[in-house]
């Protein structure tokens, strides 16, 4: 395949991950849906609606009060966002009829409340509440849903001794396109219902079969003047109709109220690091203890690195991070999260069980600890043949064979490499021409290099040979050794920036790799791939480093050797 050809793949396969990462954090972000209820306290301002001279009532301040007694009455309810057209008006302005209408269109409202009190003809005494809803049957949301919450209301204020006039509609007179709506229907006589439902004075709006419209309800409680005045001389009587519309709503949607339902759920840790194969317990209690369903459910996002019981307790699987998450039961908008950490503690060396320098040469241990950041002693079991530093580096004393102990001190956890220290004869020699060698690093050397090529450059004499161990191309964590006949005199380790898969390519595999350490989905495991991800040696993983990885794959600028 063509370098140009791999270079494209590369730069797709990048943006499919970015994608998918994005993906994966927007539906962390997205927010559970409220229900939205949108009143609408009829009149207002110089607009005073219907008035009782005798009782000195005017519509448009009972309305207020009761939109108000009403909002008072959902707040005590869990998932409800109350959005009032108005709160009173100044006696110099009105709100129009479309204003009020857009009001409910413009927040996405689930439900509009308008909220009226009718006035009598003449002087029969005319008495009773009734609702007026769309005529439009297109969706279950508009007729048959408001309709039945309509007759909810009606009968909660019946029970209050109000004469119920019925559930009804009440369509335009007139003709064109402004008093349709869009399936062809006659549009609602009433503005606030026809401008909620098709969102504009001026045409038949958008397609209302889809669901555009909204539930709206319009409420006439009962008569300003006559002998229903009975039901609204007081704020006391006011409140008792505002109860009678909420209970209507709260039954017909299921609402909760907040007293009993799960508001939080609070744990008693956030982090937790644990080792493989280890358990332990996360404690969850909720808040309002009065909540009525107190039930946990308890899941993991990653199986295979923790799994949790329906009791919180949580046990240790794989090497990496996983979120445990309680949720409540029912009301999965209420959860919270402890990120756990799983540590795999047994130490591997990173140049095998086994390996061998020559005498005054120096090797750098490589540890193997998974996510391990703590702290890793080394000990040699004979100092006169091999000394070792706090880093893990060793130096060849004298002849002869010593063992070097790498301890993760938290753990107790050990792990042994024999090394084997040598001494040229007069006869041999070895130089790496080319490449950079440091304490048994071999790097600055070039990607995609074939294991034939890459021992030209490791020139010796005598009786030695090289021997590189990679099947086709050499990559970081390669091992070169040099052999005298049957037995390994040095052994060096390959180092290169950027490869972090030790392929001896720069990929988007790369490119994953520091994109999961850096997101904590998965640790870079082993101290000399952190090393070689470390591409801009601020001794970190950071987004510089995987910038300069795609800079690279996409040919923008090429990670140097070193």
């Amino acid at each position: 395949m063509k370098k140009t050809s791999r270079k494209i793949i590369c730069s797709i396969l990048i943006c499919i991950i970015i994608y998918i990462i994005s993906g994966i954090n927007m539906s962390f972000a997205e927010t559970v849906k409220t229900m939205k209820i949108v009143i609408d306290p009829g009149h207002g301002g110089h607009e005073t609606g219907a008035i009782n001279y005798n009782y000195g009532i005017m519509e448009k301040d009972i309305t207020l009060k009761t939109a108000r007694y009403l909002k008072e009455y959902f707040d005590d309810y869990y998932g409800v966002e109350i959005i009032m057209t108005h709160n009173g008006l100044d006696n110099n302005t009105e709100m129009s009829v479309l204003d009020r209408g857009m009001c409910a269109r413009n927040n996405k409202a689930d439900l509009l409340l308008c909220l009226h009190f009718n006035a009598t003809l003449g002087e029969a005494d005319w008495h009773g509440a009734e609702v007026y809803v769309t005529d439009n049957t297109s969706c279950y949301k508009y007729n048959q849903e408001s309709s039945e919450i309509g007759n909810a209301i009606l009968g909660n204020l019946s029970s209050l001794g109000i004469y119920n006039r019925g559930v009804k509609t009440r369509l335009c007179n007139d003709v064109g396109p402004k008093w349709e709506y869009s399936d062809g229907t006659k549009a609602d006589y009433y503005g606030i219902i026809r401008y909620a439902m098709k969102g504009n004075a001026e045409d038949r709006g958008p397609d209302i079969t889809k669901g555009t419209g909204i539930t709206s309800i319009l409420i006439e409680h009962c008569f300003i003047q006559g002998s229903d005045v009975q039901f609204i001389n007081t704020d006391a009587k006011l409140k008792k109709l505002a109860e009678a519309d909420g209970k209507a709503v709260v039954d017909h949607y299921g609402l909760k109220k907040k007293t009993d339902v799960v508001a939080e759920i609070i744990l008693n840790k956030s982090n937790v690091s644990i080792v493989v194969g280890e358990k332990t317990k996360i404690d969850a209690s909720i808040s309002p203890s009065t909540a009525i369903n107190k039930k946990i459910n308890w899941t993991t996002n990653n199986s295979k690195v923790a799994t949790v019981d329906q009791n919180g307790n949580i046990t240790a699987v794989g090497d990496g991070t996983a979120v445990i998450t309680a949720t409540a039961d029912g009301n999965d908008r209420i959860s919270a999260n402890v990120q756990v950490t799983v540590i795999n503690p047994n130490i591997t060396i990173q140049n095998g069980e086994k390996a061998s320098m020559l005498i005054g040469s120096k090797m750098q241990l490589f540890t193997d600890t998974g996510s391990l950041d703590s702290k890793v002693t080394f000990k040699s079991s004979d100092e006169n043949i091999l000394k070792v530093d706090a880093n893990g580096l060793v130096t060849g004393v004298k002849e002869g064979t010593a063992k070097i102990t790498a301890t993760y001190e938290q753990y107790k956890k050990t792990d042994i490499i024999e090394i084997t220290v040598n001494k040229l004869v007069e006869s041999e020699k070895i130089e790496i021409e080319d490449y950079k060698e440091t304490n048994g690093v071999i790097s600055n050397f070039a990607r995609e290099i074939s294991a034939e090529e890459f021992a030209k450059h490791i020139k010796v004499t005598g009786d030695l040979k090289v021997k590189v161990n990679a099947e086709k191309i050499v990559g970081t964590g390669t091992k070169i050794e040099i052999y005298r006949g049957d037995n390994c005199i040095q052994t060096y380790i390959c180092k290169l920036y950027g490869d972090i898969n030790g392929d001896g390519k720069i990929s988007a595999i790369d490119y994953m790799l520091v994109m999961n350490k850096i997101m904590e989905v998965k640790n870079i495991t082993g101290d000399i791939e952190k090393d070689v991800a470390d591409i801009n040696e601020d001794n970190k993983i950071s987004a510089i480093d995987y910038m300069m990885i795609m800079n690279d794959i996409l040919d923008v600028r090429e990670i140097s050797a070193r």
